[in-house]
């Protein structure tokens, strides 16, 4: 496919699963709305240096009034920069600014105790660190390589899950919400991108596992959309389809976080998707495998 001919909102237009879609965020995701405050909540973000993380989760929340923000990342200056923004947004809003590793088991067992101790248990945990990998084709890629991202962005995701679990308990009673960031390669096969897209399929059936395994956490994978950020510039036939804003995809986790957003936990959520249609889909959405991952056919008793 010759995707220079493509207009800008091809893969929206493709991947739209409502009428309705955004590239912005829109009224019913506005942070600054009343309903979806985060008063009294602690929310953590992975990958909380840059981009989507920055721009979008971390602003978002802090607009929301989130009681605490936690922000993990490997870069100590640019966590810094992302804590200077919250700051500006929502004086308020209390900062933990933690350099770290994902794959660095240890450091993330101790980054949780920290957020224990300082502001409690918390309610919110955002796994938006990843990597996209190098763009090679099976034939050429280098394996190590290859694995890194699966351990990046698969094993990484365990590790924060974990040590998030070990602080709410396996069943907790406040309202907790995982959002894991999963993509729209989820569910293509674009050339030379096979580790990063299969860590995103992965990402999806880990969602479903949450859900199944702990049912009082909401747990939603998200694709943010395709926002122009760092990671996203490295793979150069995706910028001319860069339209959404990093807001985005903020306000729809802060949506995901607000009330009770259960009937699409355990399931695959598009940024661009209007979250009002999903609402009034909801019987429709819980009742079969919509927005899950696994063989499509007809099988058993369906199968004729």
């Amino acid at each position: 496919m010759d995707v220079s001919q493509l207009p800008s909102d091809f893969f929206v237009r493709e991947d739209a699963f409502t009428q309705k879609t955004y590239r912005d965020v829109y009224p019913a995701i506005d942070p600054t709305r009343p309903e979806l405050s985060q008063a009294g909540k602690v929310v953590v973000i992975t990958g909380a240096s840059r981009g989507i993380g920055k721009l979008g989760f971390a602003a978002s929340f802090a607009r929301a009034k989130a009681e605490a923000i936690v922000l993990i990342a490997r870069n100590a200056s640019k966590l810094a920069e992302t804590e200077q923004l919250v700051k500006e947004i929502n004086p308020a809003t209390k900062v933990l600014s933690l350099a770290v590793d994902v794959v660095d088991e240890p450091g993330i067992k101790d980054a949780f105790r920290q957020i224990v101790e300082r502001f409690g248990t918390p309610h919110v945990l955002i796994n938006n660190a990843g990597v996209t990998g190098a763009l090679k084709s099976i034939f050429d890629e280098d394996i190590d390589s290859w694995w890194r991202t699966q351990e990046i962005n698969i094993r990484g995701t365990m590790i924060v899950t974990k040590a998030f679990l070990a602080t709410t308990g396996r069943e907790p009673e406040a309202p907790t919400t995982i959002i894991h960031l999963s993509s729209t390669s989820a569910g293509m096969t674009p050339p030379g991108m096979s580790s990063y897209s299969l860590t995103k399929v992965a990402i999806v059936k880990l969602t479903t596992f949450m859900k199944d395994e702990h049912p009082s956490i909401t747990t939603v994978a998200v694709n943010p959309g395709v926002v122009s950020t760092d990671m996203g510039n490295s793979i150069p036939f995706v910028i001319p389809f860069m339209k959404d804003t990093p807001e985005l995809s903020g306000g729809l986790a802060v949506w995901l976080a607000s009330g009770d957003k259960s009937f699409l936990s355990g399931r695959y959520v598009d940024a661009n998707w209007d979250v009002e249609e999903l609402e009034a889909r909801k019987a429709e959405i819980q009742e079969g495998l919509l927005l899950t991952v696994g063989p499509r056919g007809k099988f058993g008793k369906n199968r004729e």
